[in-house]
């Protein structure tokens, strides 16, 4: 705290100790004796002639109401109380009714001084009633203490004094409620800019601007009208790490402001109501002097009229600074009376030339040299905005570092897929890919199709961009691709290969977690895969597709016309989305006609035949394991009709039964592991194997 804010705080107790020196002395006068065992219990007649002798309303102790008050102290720049009476424009009364409240945040004298007038040692906070004893003396002054005081005046509407009536009878009166300072006024009042620390995971403030953030025309038109006449509104539509945060943050700071963004889906989570959440939101960009941005804008919308609380409405309407507002959907505000006009900025992924563009700057800027190879790969894979290739390529520098060694092609990706991760929870699971083309053990023509996979997704900025099929012919740059084939063909293997040769993540969805019997849960829980998978250009991989992308039935009852709008609405996010989703399923005969018609490749993993698993065998041994001579992997290959998946797991437990029986694997070894893998499959053996 600043030395000047705290001698002005100082003047402020010391003229609350003088309204307390002549309250007291003036409560002596009149015979208040709190130490009076029969207090309240007896009322004698002179008591009772001492109250008549008293006009109506008079105060107990105030003989005259303050007049001037504290004028210089309001007028000092170094005063934070000035700032409070700037930002919530506060009378000179609100300021005394303040003070009063605050004595007892900064020294705990002033409990036992208000428990002494209040002839009651638990009130240690100042009522209502207390109040107004010190600071009037007339009846119309006692009134206008009173209105200060009502729910919808400064002081409580900016919850800077919180009236509680915790503890008192039901029938208690308004002049019974005790006042208390709001905490994060006290602190303000202190000269701590910490926000307030009941909002903490919902309300960051952002003081620095964001390296490479691109401001758009409009948001410095807002400011420039800002700083002229009343402030626009701006909504800021798009996905997700689309540089909005960035571009309003730096459009502030270069305007001489920070910016405080407010979570409206976080302020849900917090442990108060909602409106108390946002309000209280609001008030901290005001004491930060801040503009407003309230992120995540969607999660206030009433779903019939996609419209926000009117209070909340109202509230930005009447917010001094510049507002923004970020959202994924459309809004258009129904307010016809409103003042303040509204920008609309479009956000969108930035195209091809845009990402090309950003990752050269930001290797430059790291002194970074990378061919033009890299820097093509890096910015047709991954769809990152400007400020998240700066922090990919910082995150690349990092691990380079850390190695001692030059920054490489894999600390690029990996940098990128750092900054691309997608915050599905439940929903989804990220699988490491750890197989290459050689792992693969298909027929030719099915890994062709694989490789023309990657080729469409590395190409297609070159097709869709440069040659201008986006905007002709190509629904989607995406890929969305079907595999098909009993368990343990190789399906998950693929995809991990996919995932691996493009360098991009791979999430592999949880249908138990993202199918509901919730009527409208399902579409909710595919609209965050989607939105979030945007973002990252990642692999999504639909294991068992066929139980969410089944056929659509005849609808019969309520039912089954959701159960097709689920299937219908994962059409349409399949159809928009850009990156890759691959479909697995065992029975591709279970799939909607008009979902197989929407996809780019369809690959049938076929059951391998004795020379696939030939090699299947041998893939699942490694060099250093210890193989008997009598191991015959032909015999095994055209005796045993496995699939690839069943292979592998005999091929494991054969190596354990060998660790665990003289450390060679052997024929017996192999065939006892077989035998076992058939019953898992409910499939009978000779006793001979």
């Amino acid at each position: 705290m600043q030395p000047d804010s705290l001698r002005s705080l100082q003047q402020s107790l010391n003229w609350i100790d003088e309204l307390i020196r002549a309250a007291v002395e003036r409560a002596r006068v009149a015979g208040f004796d709190p130490t009076d065992a029969l207090r309240g219990l007896v009322i004698t007649d002179d008591e009772v002639q001492q109250h008549l002798a008293n006009r109506p309303l008079d105060g107990l102790w105030a003989e005259e109401p303050v007049s001037e008050y504290l004028q210089a102290m309001t007028l000092d720049e170094a005063n934070p109380l000035r700032h409070l009476v700037e930002i919530f424009q506060l009378s000179p009364l609100d300021c005394q009714i303040l003070l009063v409240c605050l004595a007892p945040e900064l020294d705990r004298r002033y409990e036992r001084l208000y428990a002494y007038l209040q002839d009651d040692v638990t009130q240690r906070r100042p009522t209502i009633n207390l109040v107004i004893n010190l600071l009037s003396g007339q009846p119309i002054d006692r009134f206008a203490v009173w209105n200060r005081l009502l729910p919808n005046m400064p002081l409580r509407a900016h919850r800077l004094i919180e009236a509680s009536t915790e503890g008192l009878q039901p029938n208690a009166t308004f002049l019974a409620n005790q006042l208390k300072l709001d905490h994060r006024i006290v602190m303000f009042l202190l000269g701590d800019s910490t926000p307030d620390p009941r909002l903490l995971t919902a309300v960051t403030v952002a003081r620095e601007a964001s390296p490479g953030a691109v401001v758009p025309n409009a948001v410095r038109i807002a400011l420039d009208e800002a700083a002229q006449r009343e402030a626009p509104i701006v909504f800021m539509h798009g996905l997700r790490g689309t540089g909005r945060h960035e571009a309003a943050t730096t459009a502030c700071v270069e305007a001489g402001l920070p910016l405080v963004i407010v979570d409206l889906r976080a302020l849900k989570d917090l442990d108060m109501p909602y409106a108390d959440a946002w309000e209280l939101g609001i008030r901290e960009a005001k004491l930060q002097y801040a503009g407003l941005m309230l992120a995540e804008w969607d999660a206030c919308l009433d779903t019939n009229d996609m419209q926000p609380p009117p209070d909340l409405w109202e509230a930005i309407t009447r917010f001094e600074r510049i507002v923004f507002l970020a959202g994924t959907e459309p809004f258009e505000p129904l307010d016809s009376m409103r003042k303040r006009r509204m920008l609309r900025v479009s956000y969108a992924m930035p195209p091809y030339d845009v990402r090309y563009s950003a990752w050269q700057d930001a290797l430059a800027d790291h002194n970074i040299s990378a061919d033009t190879g890299i820097v093509d790969e890096l910015a047709s894979k991954f769809k990152l905005t400007r400020v998240q290739v700066n922090r990919a390529v910082n995150t690349a520098s990092d691990l380079a570092v850390s190695r001692g060694e030059p920054v490489t092609r894999e600390d690029l990706i990996a940098g990128a897929q750092a900054h691309s991760s997608l915050k599905l929870g439940r929903l989804a699971k990220r699988i490491v890919p750890r197989f290459q083309w050689n792992d693969l053990i298909l027929p030719p023509d099915r890994v062709q199709v694989l490789q023309e996979i990657c080729a469409r997704i590395r190409y297609s900025h070159v097709v869709n961009d440069s040659w201008g099929y986006a905007h002709r012919v190509a629904a989607a740059p995406g890929v969305t691709a079907l595999f098909a084939g009993e368990s343990g063909t190789g399906k998950t293997l693929a995809a991990e290969v996919i995932a691996r040769d493009l360098g991009l993540l791979l999430y592999k969805i949880d249908l138990s977690a993202v199918v509901s019997k919730y009527i409208g849960e399902t579409e909710k829980n595919l609209s965050v895969i989607f939105e979030e998978a945007h973002q990252s250009n990642a692999v999504l991989f639909f294991d068992e597709a066929d139980a969410l992308f089944g056929k659509r039935s005849e609808v019969k009852d309520a039912h089954d016309r959701y159960a097709n709008l689920e299937v219908a609405y994962l059409l349409q996010q399949l159809e928009s989305y850009e990156g890759v989703a691959i479909l697995a399923t065992n029975l591709r005969q279970n799939l909607d006609e008009a979902f197989t018609r929407r996809l780019s490749f369809l690959v049938d993993f076929p059951f391998p035949e004795s020379e696939y698993r030939q090699k299947l065998w041998a893939t699942h041994f490694p060099p250093e394991a210890p193989l008997g001579k009598d191991v015959d992997l032909m015999e095994l290959s055209d005796r045993f009709a496995l699939a690839g998946g069943n292979i592998r797991n005999a091929a494991i437990a054969s190596a354990y039964l060998a660790a665990s029986d003289g450390g060679m694997i052997t024929m017996s070894h192999l065939r006892h592991a077989i035998k076992r893998e058939h019953q898992k499959m409910g499939r009978l053996l000779d006793d001979d194997y």
